[in-house]
């Protein structure tokens, strides 16, 4: 499973403890809001036993009565309700038909009445109330009693109704208020934190853009929050020294190349008198093979002052019309003089372009040298070029010893040899394909390593047909 972004886990984080305030919220809210209702329905509960222990003349009927109590305790219906009234003798003078005879209201824990206000501290002239809770056929009731001397009256109302009604008022809020509020909020956080996360979003497509050619560029800190400005400091301070190396490393290379180029020219040229002058055989052979190494270091310091020019972006380019298909079928010509392998051929007639004629030899030089050289020696090469899109697509695939992956990814890596070992029998620097991958770019174009299996290299050439600017 994939890793979440921070920004998505920030989301989530926030998310998660406004789902956890909020249900924290909800339960104390819902906890309180009972507890108040209860006091409220423990106040109508009393008014209401009051009205009932002491009736008027010509009081309502009790379907009247019990179904007014009802509607004033927010009850659905009377059978919610149980109600007894006794006369002052003691005799039953109203009672709910839901009153059963196992209703015994003396047994019930009954507690008086919280008053409050300068009138609490003396008696009640309505009638001292009291009230009680119980459980009766497996709901829970609040019950209220009071005594006054036209009579007494008890006065329960089942709980369970009351707390599905408030239950469903909490959750009609919920749908309708915290929801949307939680939906808003989640929205916020999103939008915050994109907007906190800007600065490194500024850093990191920065970091994208990096290439050698653009050491210079910095960030500006102008604007920045202090907290994100110090981190573009050290940034713009990191690639400064970046800088300062990667051009100290390429003023080495062309200097070296440079300095080199001189002695190894006058090297050769001795060399070659030494064997005009040797009438040995022996000797002869060994200034040859000596000439074979100056012609190899000669070669050498040559792409290594051609990299040095693409690392600074100073690469030369002469762009002219160059007929591809053409330099192509003679690259294939010169690979069949030489080569043991086997070599397919396929290029579309007609492929033009404009590039560098020389470099896009070299190139092309450098490319089935590596085929020639690290290929299987019976084995084969394939040779395929046609147009794809705005350009043309060269594919170069041979078979060779197995490469894993670890080796594949440093293919293009500046004097990296595969095979260390078989590197010093067969002829190459390391810098073939590195070079060929600089020249590409510097076209517009690019060099990759295409999927294949273990025991085969492909290559694919993509140059533009126009001229690059």
């Amino acid at each position: 499973m994939a890793r979440l972004s921070y920004r998505q886990r920030l989301l989530l984080a926030t998310t998660l403890v406004l789902g956890l305030v909020v249900a924290a919220l909800l339960a104390s809210g819902g906890a309180l809001l009972m507890r108040a209702e209860g006091q409220r329905l423990d106040e109508r509960l009393c008014m209401e036993a009051r009205r009932v222990a002491a009736p008027g003349e010509g009081g309502p009927s009790l379907p009247r009565l019990l179904a007014d109590i009802a509607l004033k305790l927010h009850l659905e219906t009377d059978r919610q309700l149980l109600l007894q009234a006794l006369a002052p003798a003691g005799q039953l003078r109203l009672q709910s038909p839901q009153w059963t005879p196992d209703l015994n209201p003396e047994a019930w824990a009954w507690r008086p009445e919280p008053r409050r206000g300068p009138a609490a501290a003396g008696p009640d002239p309505r009638g001292r109330c009291e009230l009680a809770e119980l459980r009766w056929k497996g709901g829970d009731w609040r019950a209220a009693r009071v005594s006054s001397p036209a009579g007494q009256a008890v006065l329960a109302a089942d709980l369970d109704a009351l707390q599905s009604e408030l239950s469903e008022a909490l959750l009609q809020a919920l749908c309708w208020v915290l929801l949307p509020a939680l939906a808003l909020t989640v929205l916020s956080a999103w939008l915050l934190s994109g907007y906190a996360l800007r600065p490194l979003n500024r850093l990191r497509d920065a970091m994208r853009a990096l290439t050698p050619r653009a050491l210079d560029q910095r960030l500006p800190t102008a604007g920045a929050d202090r907290e994100f400005r110090e981190l573009i400091d050290s940034y713009n301070l990191m690639l400064a020294r970046l800088e300062a190396s990667f051009h100290q490393a390429s003023r080495f290379s062309a200097d070296a190349a440079h300095e080199l180029r001189t002695p190894l020219a006058i090297l050769q040229g001795r060399i070659e008198q030494a064997m005009t002058l040797e009438v040995d055989r022996e000797a002869q052979a060994e200034w040859a093979r000596l000439l074979d190494e100056v012609a190899r270091l000669t070669g050498i310091t040559r792409k290594l002052l051609l990299l040095s020019q693409a690392d600074a972006g100073r690469l030369a380019l002469s762009p002219e019309r160059v007929d591809l298909s053409a330099e192509l079928a003679q690259l294939a010509d010169d690979a069949r003089m030489v080569a043991r392998q086997q070599l397919r051929v396929d290029i579309e007639a007609g492929l033009q372009l404009q590039a560098d004629a020389l470099l896009l030899r070299q190139l092309l030089n450098n490319l089935m040298g590596n085929a020639l050289r690290h290929g299987r020696p019976e084995g084969w090469i394939a040779l395929h070029a046609a147009r794809e899109g705005e350009g043309v697509a060269v594919h170069l695939r041979n078979d060779c010893a197995p490469l894993n992956a670890a080796v594949r990814e440093r293919l293009f890596e500046r004097f990296y040899r595969a095979d260390p070992a078989h590197g010093r029998q067969v002829e190459g620097s390391g810098l073939g394909l590195s070079l060929a991958r600089e020249i590409a770019r510097a076209h517009g174009g690019d060099l990759s390593l295409e999927a294949s299996p273990d025991d085969e290299l492909a290559l694919r050439l993509w140059l533009p047909l126009a001229s690059p600017r």
